[in-house]
């Protein structure tokens, strides 16, 4: 589909969401009513991030909205827009913080990598002593606008326009899921996600130059193991 809607009003409240995945503490993710309208509701924990996610089509351009609401003074989360999990690196992702009050776009400054490269984290001091792009409210929603296409995206937050941002490091090849991940911290809290509307403007067949390699070696083998069964046949 080009186009996703999820205001969650269809949804079985105080079960996890249809639709959506997670591989991180599911159990903490659940449908709840927020006045009246129901929303999604995301639990942080004290041993794990919490996380879930919405697929879509792969795409180079495209819009990404949604509303949230940080609940807890000390809550921290992040709206993350990734590659497939087997490409994930933060380097050409989109990372939107929130943080003690504070609102930020990840930039390679604030990506720390482990030696090996196979893993990462988020510089959170480093992004306490910077000045955020903006300030927010407990208790008040936020609607986010994400426009994106490979070059960079142009962030809007309740209709003001907060700039357009380079990638951390390297240029996208398209976006296809988009994350809501909770910190880890020694206290509980919790954020509602609502109304995540997701418009695909250039969809995009996009192979991996792993895959690439694959569908080269795999038909060589083949031809290889057919000629060899041949020679023993003879």
């Amino acid at each position: 589909y080009n186009y996703i809607e999820d205001t969650f009003e269809d949804q079985i409240p105080f079960i996890f969401p249809a639709g959506w995945i997670s591989l991180v503490n599911p159990w903490n993710v659940k449908v709840v009513y927020d006045g009246g309208n129901k929303v999604m509701e995301v639990k942080s924990s004290t041993t794990d991030v919490t996380e879930v996610t919405r697929r879509f089509k792969k795409a180079s351009n495209g819009v990404i909205e949604c509303k949230v609401k940080m609940l807890d003074i000390d809550g921290r989360f992040v709206i993350h827009m990734t590659q497939l999990d087997r490409e994930y690196n933060p380097y050409d992702d989109i990372i939107i913080a929130f943080l003690d009050g504070g609102i930020y776009v990840i930039g390679e400054d604030n990506i720390i990598a482990s030696v090996s490269g196979d893993s990462w984290a988020m510089d959170e001091q480093g992004l306490e002593d910077s000045v955020p792009l903006m300030m927010y409210t407990i208790n008040l929603w936020y609607t986010i606008r994400i426009e994106f296409n490979r070059e960079r995206f142009l962030l809007t937050i309740n209709g003001n326009y907060l700039g357009d941002f380079d990638y951390p490091k390297y240029n996208t090849p398209y976006f296809t899921a988009i994350y809501f991940v909770s910190f880890m911290t020694s206290q509980i809290f919790r954020f509602y996600v609502d109304n995540v509307k997701i418009t695909i403007i250039q969809s995009v067949d996009y192979i991996h130059p792993a895959n690439i390699i694959l569908l080269v070696i795999v038909p060589i083998s083949a031809i290889g193991f057919y000629m060899l069964y041949k020679r023993r046949r003879r």
